[in-house]
């Protein structure tokens, strides 16, 4: 009631079935709100039919483990599948290793762009899971994304964190290519935050665990990966929300990737660090030029290859014509021969 019918059309409103989480993450504030509380069904439901005919299409569920509770999670679904004709929009965060026959049956019924799901993957490292007090099937993770992104049309948005205790720069970025690999819409590299109350800080003397005294309370430096490191994989989640999770430059980012995911991504974000000393107040038409001048200098690429790779992400969102610098390159005459362009894997499949 706080906000009229005309307003709630234009709005994406949080919405909560259930409340706590009964995992023990320890760099998780949720891991300290238990036990798991729904509301009942037979409220929530007809809560939502308010919200429905009063206009209200978007919804984000703010659950910490929406699919925690199969006969829950079903039901909430098939109540908007029925209503999906609405044109109503989804979020909710998944646990990435439970996807059972029912739900996979229901997500694999909407159509593409009602359903966004945010997979907490945080680290592949078996070890480091356990060290952590997460519980996860890798395994499963694999098979559930799989499914999702070759069977459904959600959009999945797959969390990493960086800077766990006992885990270093290899084994983050051997995880990180194995989630590239599986095709996720978008991949959030988060650092570890040390948040107020979380057992988290049980690892600080072990694992050398530094962080920041202000907030958010980001990871400076553990024992494996030094504070060097950890600022570039700082600046690496900076310029992957710039280049890759903005969806601007799909074709630009499989070029930089290649067949080695996190070190083709690293050497741009290193490189454009030392040519730009910034991570924000790049300008769209400014990081087009960077990437250009990048494929052409770091990675030998032909000029108007590099042009054309570019031009084309820029005009596929109905840009029109690109930056000055691809539009004012002169014409070369056809070579008589070329070089074959470097084989790349696929980030969106």
């Amino acid at each position: 009631d706080l906000y009229d019918d005309a307003d709630l059309a234009r709005r994406v409103v949080y919405v909560e079935a259930s409340r706590g989480c009964p995992f023990r993450c320890e760099f998780c504030l949720s891991s300290l709100d238990v036990p798991v509380r729904n509301v009942p069904i037979d409220r929530f439901l007809p809560a939502m039919v308010r919200l429905l005919d009063r206009g209200l299409r978007r919804f984000k569920f703010v659950d910490r483990t929406f699919n925690l509770s199969p006969a829950v999670s079903t039901a909430i679904l098939r109540f908007f599948l029925e209503r999906v004709d609405l044109g109503v929009f989804l979020h909710f965060e998944m646990i990435p290793d439970r996807l059972g026959p029912d739900l996979r049956d229901l997500v694999a019924r909407f159509p593409a762009g009602a359903l966004q799901f945010e997979v907490g993957v945080q680290t592949f490292n078996d070890a480091v899971g356990r060290l952590i007090s997460r519980r996860q099937d890798n395994a499963k993770v694999e098979e559930n994304l799989r499914f999702l992104r070759e069977r459904t049309g959600v959009h999945v948005h797959a969390d990493l964190i960086a800077g766990l205790p006992g885990e270093d720069l290899a084994s983050f970025a051997a995880g990180f290519d194995r989630l590239v690999s599986l095709g996720p819409q978008e991949i959030q590299v988060g650092l570890l935050k040390r948040l107020r109350g979380t057992p988290i800080v049980r690892h600080d003397r072990q694992w050398g665990m530094v962080y920041s005294h202000h907030p958010p309370y980001e990871v400076l430096a553990t024992r494996l990966i030094g504070f060097a490191d950890m600022q570039r994989l700082r600046r690496f989640a900076r310029y992957w929300d710039l280049v890759a999770n903005s969806g601007n430059f799909p074709e630009t980012t499989r070029r930089l990737l290649g067949n080695a995911p996190f070190d083709g991504f690293m050497d741009f974000a290193d490189w454009l660090w030392s040519s730009t000393q910034q991570t924000h107040d790049i300008a769209l038409a400014r990081l087009a030029e960077r990437l250009f001048a990048y494929l052409c200098e770091r990675r030998g690429m032909d000029p108007d290859h590099a042009a054309a790779l570019i031009d084309a992400d820029w005009k596929r969102v109905g840009r029109g014509e690109g930056p000055d610098l691809l539009r004012r390159r002169p014409k070369r005459q056809a070579r008589s021969s070329a070089t074959p362009p470097r084989q790349s894997r696929r980030l969106d499949r």
